[in-house]
């Protein structure tokens, strides 16, 4: 009995994000994604992807720091995020603030979702 129950819930989980974010293409080859994630502002949190021939690049288009810290004044701000997401695997671009990845399509959706919760993470530094 137990197992089935663990299977049904991991079922609705899986149903529940899925319906709680939303994907639309923005251009022939960028995906938007609205998460079900929440910022320390209360605002969703959004992911972008971008296909190109070999991989896709999973980002938050300089978003998080931008909404942080708009007029980039703040260095530690900045330092202590590219610290973060470089510990996390992602990679920083320090002209425009930008977290990414560069993953194969299969991974995709485990990037954009780490993304997600790593934006959410640093949504708290502000």
């Amino acid at each position: 009995m137990k197992q089935e129950e663990t299977k049904a819930l991991s079922r609705e989980i899986g149903d529940y994000v899925a319906a709680n974010t939303n994907v639309i293409w923005v251009d022939d080859h960028t995906m938007q994604i609205a998460t079900m994630m929440i910022d320390a502002y209360g605002d969703t949190v959004y992911v972008w992807v971008d296909e190109a021939e070999d991989h896709c690049r999973v980002s938050d288009g300089g978003r998080i720091l931008f909404k942080l810290d708009p007029n980039d004044e703040d260095v530690e701000l900045n330092d202590t995020a590219r610290e973060i997401a470089l510990g996390s695997g992602y990679q920083f671009d320090d002209e425009h603030f930008e977290i990414y990845v560069d993953v194969d399509r299969k991974n995709v959706a485990q990037a954009a979702m780490k993304l997600a919760q790593l934006q959410v993470a640093i949504s708290y530094l502000g």
